[in-house]
């Protein structure tokens, strides 16, 4: 394991032990290139010296590829975040000349660190490493002097001063540097959920020093530090911390502490008697909830990963396939992932049964047969030792390596979570997993029993960010497909954007909590926010087409019609089947493009009749000149209007607020053709078939 610190931080010879080795660091940094990616980027060669670099695009290329699985990236994907504004050919051209001027650096640097092949560009993990690299592992170890280590490397911002370099890369940096906070912040308080006393405190008050460094408004460190205090006896520290808690939240949020933080220091009797009773193994229950963000771990589904058989030499499609296929697993955030080469040979986990084990555990072998070029993917449930299939891909039947990845990792989650949508399955990630599946159902029983789900997730464990998300999907569902049902959860709209936004501060990087996200600022007529966020969740689930299918109609809703018609392009190409439902979303998109004989060819191919489609329907016959014909459809579809209302007693009492509330379209253009139809369809579903 590679560990370095930056150039202001290094101190003679210092020697780091990790597991049974020791690494000196005289001796590893001749070998390896600092990326100083804290605060203002800056490259340091084996001296511990800066490195110039021409351009900060260039730089950015490394601070970006250090964060992408397995430290690579695709060409084209560089050019299109670096150089959003010019055509393909000028942002490779450009990219290029990027590459020559670290390229240059590296040899000034007497280091090989950026590899570089036709189709992607590298790291060398066994040449680079990063001050973002060394606080992770410190923060593995968690004492108190590594909290503090920690807090010392920690510089501000991740790429500080690289925002303005292009929109696309400065929305990408956004969410990336939320990701790194929220990362290292979840690893720090994997030591702080339990507080002992018995070093005097000095762990939690270092981890929570650690925590607010990074975030001075993050309410759950202030609140280990109160409860740490008042355990201790020491009173007046404990209120000027909460002093301290109420400056940065009004400061920075505009908020105040929650009731329960307040509250801690009442305890103070209480904790002074738990102070002298905390078990030294961590099993004390007494602190339990007053951690809302990270006092409990979702357990996931396990995936060891062993590919020690592909070619360790160069780029190839060998290992740029393992790396789509476990970049796309991790963009799902639906598993633990675990690389056997981390362990070595000797430590890859063997064929073992993992029973009882509610999640599963599985095994994804990946092996290379050079001589054919082909790539042996299998996948086995260790809990019953059943390969749950074994794919042998010849690249020559497939268009590109990203399809390829994409159903392989489509088959994986379908087949990890299909299995806990049993009810009997009763864990977090279980019972999400089921309310998902009634979320897809689209009818208001199936949300009504998703609703109940969630609440019971919400009770048990309040930080499972897609509690809210599912929950604000649910409010918006009711909205535009069931407009005319009575509401089983009246009042919660002008809850929805809080929720949306409670699952972002929860975990920025999940693409549900994105989108959901998205969705909420479109009904809040906030177009270029929500087009920011649906940018985001097509970034972080690339390789999901349900995902990004969704992602290509939030965009053509906010008025990016380009990108909603390429992201629309790129899920078709991943599918393996593509289920009805999506061609209406393409219909909306093909509607936002003013394409309206296209529209109404793709929700003619769609999954049904729903007031959403239908309208979208009836909108492209009026704005095609078939008014008529739009007339005939809604006369077809009059035993649909009365299922839809047999289970309404009470209509709507506000037509009008129904049509605007439908009409997601913010063009304005748009928007005044789909309200065309979305007027016909009102009178159609308020006044009976005979008014139309």
């Amino acid at each position: 394991m590679l560990l370095c610190f930056r150039l202001h931080y290094i101190r003679g010879c210092v020697t780091a032990t990790y597991k049974s080795l020791h690494f000196n660091y005289g001796e590893l940094m001749a070998n390896a290139f600092c990326f100083a990616c804290l605060g203002r980027p800056l490259l340091l060669n084996s001296e511990q010296e800066p490195v110039a670099v021409k351009t900060r695009k260039a730089l950015a290329i490394m601070g970006y590829l250090s964060r992408m699985s397995g430290m690579a990236s695709p060409r084209e994907t560089l050019a299109d975040l670096l150089w959003s504004a010019a055509d393909r050919h000028k942002a490779m051209q450009s990219l290029r000349q990027a590459l020559r001027q670290l390229k240059t650096a590296e040899e000034a640097a007497g280091i090989d660190v950026v590899r570089s092949a036709a189709g992607h560009i590298q790291l060398d993990p066994s040449t680079f490493t990063s001050d973002l690299m060394r606080i992770h592992s410190l923060l593995e170890h968690g004492k108190a002097a590594h909290f503090r280590e920690a807090e010392t490397l920690w510089r501000g911002e991740f790429l500080t001063g690289y925002d303005d370099i292009d929109p696309e890369f400065s929305e990408w940096l956004t969410v990336e540097r939320e990701r790194v906070r929220s990362e290292l912040i979840s690893a720090a308080f994997k030591h702080l959920n339990r507080i002992s006393t018995d070093d005097g405190g000095v762990l939690a008050e270092a981890g929570a020093r650690f925590v607010l460094k990074l975030d001075p408004a993050f309410e759950a460190a202030h609140r280990v530090l109160i409860r740490l205090y008042v355990m201790l006896g020491q009173i007046e520290r404990a209120e000027q911390q909460l002093v301290s808690c109420e400056r940065e939240m009004r400061l920075q949020l505009d908020a105040e502490p929650d009731e329960e933080t307040r509250n801690l220091l009442s305890e103070h009797d209480v904790g002074a008697s738990a102070s002298t009773s905390v078990p030294n193994d961590g099993s004390n229950t007494t602190n339990r909830g007053f951690l809302p963000n990270y006092d409990d771990q979702v357990p996931l589904p396990e995936i060891s990963i062993v590919s020690s058989s592909l070619m360790k030499k160069g780029l190839n499609d060998a290992i740029h396939l393992r790396e789509e296929i476990v970049s796309g697993l991790s963009s799902f955030r639906s598993f633990e992932l675990f690389e056997s080469e981390y362990f070595g040979e000797e430590n890859i986990p063997k064929p073992t049964l993992m029973e009882g084990h509610e999640l599963g555990s599985y095994m994804l072998r990946f092996r290379h047969d050079q001589r054919s070029g082909k790539v042996v993917v299998q996948f086995e449930d260790r809990g019953n030792g059943q390969i749950v299939f074994n794919e042998i891909i010849d690249m020559q039947f497939w268009d590109g390596l990203v399809p390829a990845a994409s159903q392989i990792v489509s088959r994986i989650h379908n087949h990890a979570t299909n299995r806990l949508r049993n009810p009997a399955k009763t864990s977090v990630f279980a019972r999400w997993c089921q309310a998902e599946a009634l979320l897809w159902d689209f009818t208001p029983q199936s949300d009504e029993k998703a609703m109940r789900l969630l609440d019971e997730l919400e009770r048990t464990n309040r930080s499972f960010s897609m509690t809210y998300a599912g929950k604000a999907s649910i409010i918006m569902k009711q909205e535009l497909h069931f407009p005319l049902l009575n509401k089983p959860f009246a009042g919660e709209e002008n809850n929805l954007l809080n929720l949306a936004e409670k699952s972002i501060r929860l975990d920025p990087w999940q693409a549900v909590n994105q989108r959901v996200y998205g969705w909420a600022l479109i009904l809040s007529n906030m177009p270029e926010e929500a087009r920011r966020a649906f940018h985001n969740a097509g970034r972080l689930s690339s390789a999901d087409p349900a995902n990004l299918m969704s992602v290509a109609e939030g965009l053509a809703f906010s008025g990016d019609i380009n990108e909603a018609r390429a992201t629309a392009d790129r899920a078709f190409s991943l599918f393996a089947f593509v289920p009805r439902v999506f061609y209406e979303y393409l219909a909306n998109i093909f509607f936002a493009a003013e394409d309206y004989d296209s529209a109404i060819k793709q929700i003619e191919r769609g999954s049904g009749v729903g007031i959403s489609g239908l309208t979208t329907r009836v909108a492209a016959l009026v704005c095609s000149g078939r008014e008529e014909e739009a007339i005939q459809t809604l006369q077809r579809f009059g035993e649909n209007r009365t299922a839809l209302l047999k289970n309404s007693p009470v209509l709507a009492q506000d037509p009008q607020s129904w049509r605007k509330k439908i009409n997601f379209f913010q063009n304005e253009k748009v928007r005044n053709d789909f309200d065309k139809g979305a007027a016909l369809v009102q009178r159609f579903l308020f006044n009976g078939t005979g008014s139309i």
